[in-house]
């Protein structure tokens, strides 16, 4: 009884502080050098929002607001999942949180797998997937009408001092997403989605899931951004994350940065949670991100 004991008191202690950890964040910031960025783009910085899942830090995400602002970044880009399939994306925190950025900062939009499933509610039956459809397409168009640019397999370019970079935003299928058994992205298959790359411009690759890291660097992507993976929900020291939201065991692309064949890759742990789904040891996160142009770059 005694070790019954001893062990549900652990376990509601982790809860406890699960909880206490949620209501704070973290700043995480990277710096990334390219010989393709423009000697006008070195400095820009910039701000990831990835997985808020309509949670607010403070009234109206103030606290996170004050630390946007703070860092006063060049433009923001929103790694997908900022609402939540199961609430409705307008009215709500992640809206209102928008409406002041844009106010402020250019932002760049690309889905996530919740973003995406409020999309396919369109052809449910349900009353409840029709009401969050309608309230989806509310947020969606609200959004476009603040100058929020809404990449969803499209393009756009960031302009500095006569320069510019490009940023996509790709919306993978469903499959990928799909729990245990993750499919093999094949090599034409972003290709088929965002057509081939113009190599005269750095590229910037908003993807929601970093799993298939190798594949957007194959295609093109100078800089991919990601979130997904929520930090791997719990971390342990020397083990790092232990789970995806897919339940894959020790994902490797739990949070942090990456290097393929020169191409870069920065995941973020995100700022919330759904589904009952744990953070453990796993502060949430705003990235931020510096762009530096190498030497060889301004001889």
């Amino acid at each position: 009884m005694n070790i019954l004991l001893g062990i549900l008191i652990f376990i509601i202690i982790l809860l406890i502080w699960s909880a206490i950890e949620q209501k704070f964040f973290t700043i995480t910031g990277y710096s990334i050098s390219s010989a393709k960025l423009p000697e006008n783009m070195d400095g820009t910085g910039f701000v990831v929002l990835a997985d808020l899942h309509d949670k607010s830090f403070g009234r109206d995400n103030e606290r996170l607001v004050q630390a946007i602002d703070k860092l006063s970044p060049d433009f923001i880009l929103v790694a997908g999942d900022l609402v939540d399939k199961s609430k409705k994306a307008y009215p709500s925190n992640a809206y209102k949180l928008l409406e002041y950025l844009a106010g402020k900062y250019r932002i760049y939009y690309a889905y996530g797998n919740h973003e995406q499933t409020l999309e396919q509610y369109k052809a449910s039956g349900r009353s409840c997937d029709r009401e969050l459809y309608a309230a989806w397409i509310e947020y969606r168009d609200r959004l476009k009408e603040l100058g929020v640019e809404i990449l969803d397999n499209t393009a756009a370019f960031y302009h500095k001092n006569n320069s510019k970079i490009s940023i996509w935003g790709v919306t993978i299928g469903e499959e990928f997403f799909r729990k245990r058994r993750i499919p093999v992205m094949k090599r034409e298959y972003l290709t088929s989605m965002l057509g081939n790359t113009n190599n005269n411009y750095f590229r910037l690759l908003i993807a929601h899931n970093p799993e298939h890291f190798h594949e957007y660097s194959r295609w093109g992507s100078d800089l991919t951004v990601s979130g997904h993976l929520h930090g791997g929900l719990m971390r342990l020291p020397g083990l790092g994350g232990v789970i995806s939201p897919q339940v894959k065991f020790f994902p490797k692309y739990y949070s942090g940065s990456f290097e393929d064949n020169n191409k870069y890759m920065i995941v973020s742990r995100g700022l919330g949670t759904h589904s009952y789904m744990p953070r453990l040891f796993n502060v949430p996160e705003i990235v931020y991100i510096k762009l530096k142009t190498k030497a060889d770059n301004k001889a």
